[in-house]
């Protein structure tokens, strides 16, 4: 009560910053020692740069990181000062203007809380995996010469026939780890690799998810993988439980940034809440630097009603991806929009049951690693047309049609988006 009482005074007075309530409580009552202090974005001041826009490549990526790095670092400088002075310890991020401030007490978190200045304390988000589908594991006795059903289902073997498979396109993975040790990933390791939880010095996997979504985007053996001729790399966003606090998340967003090779793709089969906007600053540097970010629209057991979708997924900037059946149904517990901003969620939509490996979501990795590796100078927005404006149109059940539709027509819809993804079709094959 004593906290409550002074961060309401505290907060009243000019210019100090905001406390979530949510964090109130846990700090005080539950030994809760970190949050995170949000500054305002500054995201619009690097997009309205046009000296960095007018560059392209590795120096438009340099420049955009070295801006970042200024302006949240000038930003920054303040608070960390103070939190220093407080006997507090900070970890201070660029992707996104935030600071992970640790070692908080209640009178701690009161006087933070009374700097002057435009912040906001909060707890951290928290990001997690879905409910593990039933999809078989992909294993070295399958029948290799056999594409797996989602494979097939979105026509990747015909790409792969016209000598397209991914060649010289690079897949970052935020997720779990991946079990390079697995045949399927066969000199598929581009060489970089971050664990924030356990400092595994090479990829692995004890959870299993981000294996079996490797596994369906660029998986080399017994016909999982969209695009066998990819390579990827990763950070371990996620921990052997399946989930992950903002300030890793983050941290892998920017490592994946700056080291070489930088991926051209990141799928991240992660999520949580509605609406929630925390990841939008990496996603505009994703962008900024040439780096598509594919997201699932939700796999969540309550997913089934509309504007069920879940963030970032919800957000704009990202491909939101639906899963399908081996029927090309709406997968039962694929989420539906609109997103709650009034979004079409999901754009795409693609196999996400009974499949061997995990989810809908990498199977649009994997196809955009087709893509590019066909057309390599092609950006976000050629990409997303060719997947929109090939996909196949399942017919819709009156179920399909309760959420509306955002147009006069059956496609699109807040179901399946522009459809179900046919890579050959997208490929004009």
């Amino acid at each position: 009560m004593k906290l409550l009482i002074f961060l309401a005074a505290s907060l009243t007075a000019a210019h100090a910053g905001t406390v979530d309530p949510a964090l109130l409580d846990p700090v005080e009552h539950k030994g809760e020692t970190e949050a995170i202090l949000e500054l305002p974005q500054i995201m619009g001041q690097v997009e309205a740069n046009q000296a960095l826009q007018s560059l392209t490549g590795d120096a438009k990526v340099s420049a955009l990181i070295t801006t970042l790095k200024g302006l949240t670092s000038a930003a920054q400088a303040p608070f960390i000062s103070i939190a220093a002075s407080l006997g507090l310890t900070t970890e201070p991020y660029w992707a996104s203007n935030i600071i992970l401030v640790k070692g908080l007490t209640p009178d701690k978190l009161a006087s933070l809380a009374s700097t002057p200045g435009e912040f906001t304390l909060r707890a951290q988000n928290i990001a997690t995996i879905p409910p593990q589908e039933t999809g078989a594991e992909f294993n070295a006795d399958m029948n290799q010469n056999t594409p797996q059903l989602g494979v097939a289902q979105i026509r990747a073997p015909v790409a792969w026939a016209n000598n397209i498979t991914g060649e010289g396109v690079v897949v970052g993975i935020i997720d779990t780890g991946v079990n390079n040790a697995h045949v399927a990933f066969n000199q598929s390791f581009a060489g970089v690799w971050l664990d924030p939880y356990y400092n595994r010095p090479g990829p692995s996997d004890q959870q299993g998810h981000g294996t079996r979504c490797a596994g369906i985007i660029f998986g080399r053996e017994n016909g999982v993988g969209v695009a066998p001729g990819a390579r990827y790399v990763a950070c371990s966003g996620l921990n052997h439980q399946g989930s992950g606090p903002e300030a890793v998340i983050i941290r892998c967003a920017q490592y994946l940034m700056t080291e070489t090779p930088r991926p051209h793709i990141i799928n991240n089969s992660w999520g949580g809440g509605s609406n929630n906007t925390w990841f939008n600053a990496a996603i505009s540097a994703w962008r900024n630097a040439g780096i598509i970010p594919v997201f699932p629209v939700g796999s969540w057991a309550s997913s089934a009603t509309c504007r069920s979708a879940i963030s970032p997924g919800d957000q704009p900037n990202v491909i939101s991806v639906g899963a399908t059946t081996e029927i090309d149904a709406r997968s039962i517990d694929s989420a539906r929009g609109p997103s709650l901003d009034g979004l079409l969620k999901p754009e795409v939509s693609a196999p996400g049951s009974n499949i061997v490996s995990c989810g809908a979501g990498p199977h649009v990795s994997g196809a955009i690693a087709l893509i590019l590796s066909a057309h390599p100078t092609w950006i976000f927005d050629e990409i997303y047309n060719a997947l929109a404006k090939s996909a196949a149109h399942p017919t819709l059940s009156s179920e399909d049609r309760t959420c509306g539709f955002p147009g006069p027509h059956d496609y699109p819809n807040y179901s399946f988006g522009y459809g179900r993804i046919d890579v050959a079709a997208a490929l004009g094959l």
